[in-house]
């Protein structure tokens, strides 16, 4: 939770509602990335834009940013060779935010193959997705950033990713 509010509530409005700080309102549309070789799927809005040289040969990774760099939304995934579970992960990833980076979580939820994160971390909020796939074999992860000031341009944009951010199949 970002003060007393889940980050995905209420996102569903048009995004002609959004705050006008945002600046114009551009009618983003749908757009849909997948990654064949870790079946990893999500639907992104048109507002950001792919990076294709962030691509690597392994195709590991995945980034996309805004025009003006405010926000970014990472995807990677890796083969789960240490055969990690979710509960592993998760406390990993909460002592990396928290430990590590000197983040603070604000909002947390653990599912059976996924978990989130999001909260504050130098100046900006970030909101963190991961997952397990083919049978534990696979973990993915979304990681979205932005300003804090920024979060009622941003909202609707990490609504979309997140919850669409699934696994695909090859």
């Amino acid at each position: 939770m970002l003060g007393r509010r889940p980050l995905l509530a209420g996102l569903l409005l048009p995004v002609a509602e959004r705050d006008p700080a945002c600046g114009p309102v551009e009618r983003a549309h749908p757009m849909a990335w997948r990654n064949p070789r870790f079946g990893l799927g999500m639907t992104y809005p048109s507002s950001f834009r792919l990076d294709p040289d962030s691509i690597p040969a392994s195709g590991d990774t995945t980034r996309f940013a805004t025009a003006d760099g405010q926000a970014t939304a990472v995807v990677t995934a890796f083969r789960n060779g240490l055969r990690q579970s979710l509960p592993d992960l998760f406390a990993e990833a909460r002592r990396d935010v928290t430990e590590n980076s000197g983040g603070v979580i604000t909002y947390q939820q653990s599912r059976e193959n996924w978990f989130v994160l999001s909260g504050y971390m130098a100046g900006r909020i970030f909101y963190r997705r991961s997952l397990l796939t083919a049978g534990a074999a696979v973990i993915g992860t979304l990681w979205i950033e932005f300003p804090r000031g920024m979060r009622p341009c941003f909202e609707p944009a990490v609504a979309m990713m997140s919850l669409s951010f699934r696994e695909t199949g090859p």
